[in-house]
């Protein structure tokens, strides 16, 4: 609450100040999805049952505009599952400050503007820094973030505390540089560097090898391009430093590719690849098992959410239609296949394990992945999505789990306002 107080003493001042009062501008969003599946989970034996959820979001913003290069925005929360509470005479206080951050434009007199407080961050095509909209909470750091603007390129650099303890050296970090050039027309280029630093907080020495001890590198660029009616994507990253006293040494790549029918309804056809390496040995002082940070979970390796961009590969076909103006039906196969048999297989958010193998016996095959959806827009303010995935087990699986193939589907609806 202490971002949100300065925020209206901010609001405050500047009205005082001003000649004008300040601008303000409102928005928010309503969204509502329901779920449901017949497996509820492959890594926990004893959730062999589906589920059936509906979760509800809504945030309500206000963006003010001072006229003297100060700006700011604040957007409030409110997250929860349907009957989740006791009764519906309680209140689980689930409001946050989602985001809530103030803009200097122009320091100075160069194009060069700074945010400070709590903000939502991406990069790219969001497969390593995204605010993971899917989430029913979302994300959003606490920090601050310098971009210098130029006529066809931007440079930022930003850092963000992603974990705070009682001892400020002891705080999780997370820090940027990443530029982004659009020179070319119809194409963009992105090079950076990301890094993690933590120490797990119960050593005083800063090289002590404690598990928690965590600072690594990802080093990456990204290219993008529409000529003509192709589309392409590529994006290439290496990963190195240390985590727990090892030497961190991992990579991972990502290509994507799309031709458009000029035909009615301009059909597209779509081919991606992605590949993360996995660890093929853990008593040889390396972690060679790619970590995809803060990715957009969900929108890559399948909609059940049961594979990530991490010890594995995904091979991925999709064709897609446009009916009429803002909707689109798609249908996407995944041929999911593990790097190293000796590591894990992951969930899509990387830090969970469904399952491991100590002798690799069960192979590499998790299996197959149908998804087809439909979005679009009703009445301009509302979006709608829904669709339907099966997942077909492979021989992983069944090994390693005893369960076999899953459906899941969703409807989704939010109101923008």
């Amino acid at each position: 609450m202490i971002a949100l107080s300065t925020l209206f003493l901010f609001v405050a001042s500047s009205a005082a100040a001003a000649i004008e009062p300040p601008k303000l501008t409102f928005g928010g969003q309503v969204r509502a999805r329901a779920e449901t599946t017949n497996i509820e989970s492959y890594a926990t034996p004893l959730k062999r049952r589906g589920y059936d959820l509906t979760t509800l979001r809504t945030r309500l913003g206000v963006a003010v505009e001072t006229g003297h290069k100060v700006n700011g925005f604040i957007q409030l929360q409110d997250s929860r599952s349907w009957g989740s509470e006791t009764t519906v005479a309680t209140n689980m206080n689930l409001v946050d400050l989602h985001q809530g951050y103030v803009d200097v434009l122009d320091l100075f007199s160069q194009p060069l503007d700074l945010r400070v407080g709590r903000m939502e961050m991406q990069y790219g095509d969001q497969r390593l820094i995204s605010p993971l909209d899917w989430s029913n909470v979302g994300r959003a750091w606490d920090g601050a973030r310098l971009r210098w603007r130029g006529s066809n390129y931007s440079v930022d650099l930003f850092d963000a505390v992603v974990k705070e303890v009682n001892i400020a050296k002891r705080n999780g970090h997370f820090w940027g540089l990443y530029a982004s050039c659009k020179a070319v027309p119809k194409h963009e280029f992105d090079a950076y560097i990301l890094g993690r630093d933590q120490r797990d907080g119960t050593v005083p020495n800063e090289r002590a090898t404690s598990n928690g001890n965590l600072s690594d590198r990802t080093v990456g660029a990204r290219i993008k391009g529409t000529p003509g009616r192709f589309d392409y994507t590529g994006e290439a990253d290496w990963q190195f430093g240390r985590k727990a006293g090892q030497q961190v040494r991992a990579w991972a790549l990502a290509a994507t590719g799309g031709y458009t029918l000029d035909l009615a309804y301009k059909p597209r056809l779509g081919a991606e690849y992605t590949f993360a390496s996995g660890d093929s040995n853990s008593a040889d002082g390396k972690v060679q098992t790619f970590d995809p940070l803060y990715a957009f979970i969900h929108a890559y390796q399948g909609y059940q959410d049961i594979f990530a961009w991490k010890n594995g590969h995904d091979f991925k076909g999709s064709v897609s239609v446009d009916p009429k103006p803002g909707w689109r039906a798609q249908a996407d196969f995944h041929h999911f296949r593990l790097h190293r048999a000796f590591d894990a297989w992951y969930d899509a958010t990387g830090a969970a394990i469904i399952a491991r193998s100590a002798t690799g016996a069960p192979g590499k095959d998790i299996g197959n992945e149908l998804d087809l959806h439909v979005r679009g827009k009703f009445r301009e303010v509302i979006t709608l999505w829904f669709g339907w995935s099966r997942f077909f087990a492979g021989s992983y699986v069944k090994a390693t789990t005893t369960r076999g193939d899953r459906d899941w589907g969703f409807f989704q609806a939010a109101f923008n306002f």
